[in-house]
This record gives structure tokens, sequence and C-alpha cells, in this order.
């Protein structure tokens, strides 16, 4: 199983040119970190952008799931979506933290075949929840949005 999920909602550029999690970013990415632990859900490690939105929301997550959280190439919003298509052949049980419209072009090529083609509409703290099928496609397990979770 593969985990993708947007970072937080952060502060716009003009606010904050580091574009830090608002405090609502933070505490919806807290609720959905507390889920996800309480429901067993487990990850080897969570990669990231580096970018500070992201970092933090890796924080979150790490800090919940009981993993390590790194800077990664290739998860920033226009990168190619083939660069970790090919990577998560061989990966498994790793949360990918990152933006859009990278994450939704990565999630339609893994599950489509086709990154132009958005089958996912990402929210900010989403998790989607992926897992390997026949001849190495992709198939959606669950999706969970910080306003699904009721604590």
């Amino acid at each position: 199983m593969i985990l993708l999920a947007q970072h937080g909602k952060a502060y716009s550029e003009a606010e904050d040119p580091e574009r830090r999690l608002t405090p609502e970013g933070a505490a919806e990415t807290e609720r959905v970190a507390r889920f996800l632990a309480r429901a067993g859900i487990r990850v080897r490690e969570i990669v990231h952008s580096g970018r500070a939105r992201a970092r933090q929301t890796a924080e979150i997550f790490a800090r919940h799931l009981r993993c390590s959280a790194r800077e990664e190439t290739g998860l920033g919003p226009s990168d190619d979506p083939g660069i970790w298509a090919s990577r998560l052949s061989t990966l498994d049980d790793v949360m990918l933290v990152g933006h859009l419209p990278h994450l939704s072009r990565l999630a339609s090529l893994l599950l489509l075949g086709d990154p132009s083609r958005e089958i996912i509409k990402f929210r900010y703290s989403g998790v989607v929840a992926l897992v390997r099928g026949a001849e190495g496609r992709w198939a959606l397990a669950w999706y969970a949005t910080p306003d699904l979770i009721i604590e």
C-alpha cells in the first residue's frame, strides 16, 4: 500500500513567503493523522517535497504513525509524475506528501495510465491509499479527508 497526502492548508505567499501551515491546516492534519494511527495504518517512511507546508504535514503524520520523514526530489507541484510512478514500482508502505497538480497527475497515472485525466479530487490534509494490483496496476483502497473524520 502507498499513501498519497496533500499538504495541509498553508498561508498565502503574501502572508508568509515560506508558506507554512495555518493553524487550521495543522489541526486538520493532526485530525487525519490521529485517525490513521487509531485505524492501525502503518508506513515504513514518509517522503515530502521539502517545501515548508509539505515538511510540516509530513512531520505531523510521522509523529502519529511513528516513522521517519525525509525530503525527496520529484514531489514538487510541477514535477513529472512518471518519476514517482517508476520509484513506486519497487516501494511499499510509504507515504508521499506533496502538492497539486503533481499528486493528482501521479494518482491518475497509477490508476488510469494517463496523468492528464483527473480521477481523484485531492483535498488539503487528505490521504489516498492505493494498493498494487495485477500486472503492476494500482487500485484505490480508500480516501480519508478531514471533513469525514469525527472525533
